[in-house]
């Protein structure tokens, strides 16, 4: 029994700066040993086969017959706060498939994918990733990914600051990394990365920037719960003090809401709510009565 690769976790950003394939041996002498792993090396020396993902689709566009046998092919883009994962489904992913094609845009989406890349012949590569599992999240979800993704990622980077930061020496690369007190297993990824990507310090500075914004969102979308949670609040005690039991018009909810600086939309829009979870209730048009 051939045991998956570990499924990592990267954001967006990081992912799309990604170029560098590196093939099994059996890919690259044409052998058949199909279960031999290809990866993608990342800028920050991350070695992928596969990842996981959690974030929100922005959109699902149906593809005509361009990729071979797959005359169903999907074209997904799953965002987080960096940018947005292109995700591929087709023949081969029949349940994705499915998925993809009755999903409401947007929705909030866990994905476990395997990597792909595409070079056309003109010196670009265009990466993306083929569901293996694909399911509804939610929000607290997301954060979470978030969290766990953004350490990963500084932990990475802040390799690369011991590297750029000891100087140049004359010793073998592999060495120099060592010396840094890197751990070994990202040393071999972090050796390929600098050897094939020659990036600077600059572009890892802007990785951060990146991590930074992912993490400033969750505190963001933190704040709207907070704001919606007091609206709830104000729309509790403005029940409270219009419905003694025998029910409410919405013209006396709007002006009691008004009055107590709530926007007449927000107000409308909170009045549904609680109408959709079966707080309260529509006896006859334009007069609501509390469930108890």
């Amino acid at each position: 029994m051939v045991e998956r690769e570990v499924a990592h976790r990267m954001f967006a950003q990081e992912f799309n700066d990604s170029r560098f394939h590196l093939y099994s041996k059996s890919s690259m002498s044409g052998g058949q040993d199909v279960y031999s792993p290809n990866f993608l090396i990342s800028p920050t020396g991350l070695k992928v086969n596969r990842i996981f993902v959690v974030g929100v689709v922005t959109e699902v566009e149906r593809l005509s017959d361009q990729q071979g046998n797959e005359k169903e092919l999907l074209r997904a883009r799953i965002s987080d706060p960096t940018g947005a994962f292109t995700v591929y489904a087709g023949s081969y992913q029949p349940e994705a498939s499915v998925f993809l094609s009755t999903l409401k845009v947007p929705s909030y989406v866990m994905v476990l994918g395997k990597v792909r890349s595409y070079e056309p012949g003109d010196g670009s590569v265009y990466v993306s990733l083929r569901p293996e599992e694909i399911n509804y999240a939610d929000e607290s979800m997301r954060d979470r990914w978030i969290v766990d993704t953004a350490e990963k990622t500084l932990e990475r980077i802040e390799a690369f600051d011991k590297f750029f930061s000891s100087g140049t020496g004359t010793e073998k690369l592999m060495d120099r990394i060592l010396s840094c007190d890197v751990p070994h297993s990202l040393a071999g990824g972090m050796c390929l990365s600098l050897d094939y990507y020659h990036k600077t310090k600059e572009y890892y500075d802007s990785l951060k920037g990146g991590v930074k914004r992912a993490l400033c969102s969750i505190r963001s979308s933190f704040d709207r719960q907070k704001e919606e949670q007091g609206q709830e609040n104000i729309v509790q005690s403005i029940l409270e003090s219009i419905d003694y039991g025998s029910g409410f018009s919405y013209s006396d909810y709007v002006e009691k809401a008004v009055s107590m600086g709530l926007p007449e939309s927000i107000a409308d829009s909170l009045l549904k709510s609680l109408l959709s979870k079966g707080h309260i209730y529509e006896p006859r048009a334009g007069f609501f009565k509390v469930i108890h």
